[in-house]
């Protein structure tokens, strides 16, 4: 199905956003493999797919994966650099109260300079 080109910019702008390459809508690959940065659980609260468990084989195009990183599944396994909100808040990671006057510098998809 066509998308609009303000549709696309919107795509675009969520995914990286996400942490995914700004080529990444012209560039899709067909299959990818997600990795969760999340537990998954189920409705009585029991984790029945833990985080950093790879998930092969699904559809690689980017609203598909746009809305998947939405729930905790991304493109990188999950690690100590990792800040995704997942990460971040399963570490315990405090944030900045005011963010005036300083600079961040982003090494690369969702990962902290350390």
């Amino acid at each position: 199905m066509p998308i609009s080109t303000k549709e696309r910019t919107e795509l675009r702008e969520e995914l990286v956003g996400q942490g995914y390459s700004w080529n990444y809508i012209d560039e899709w690959q067909p299959k990818v493999t997600l990795y969760r940065h999340r537990d998954l659980k189920n409705p009585k609260g029991i984790v029945v797919s833990e985080a950093g468990t790879k998930i092969v084989g699904l559809p690689g195009n980017p609203d598909y994966v746009s809305r998947k990183a939405r729930q905790g599944l991304l493109q990188w396994p999950p690690s100590d650099s990792c800040a995704c909100r997942w990460c971040g808040g399963s570490k315990g990671a405090e944030k900045p109260e005011s963010a005036k006057g300083k600079r961040f510098k982003k090494v690369g998809p969702y990962h902290r300079d350390s």
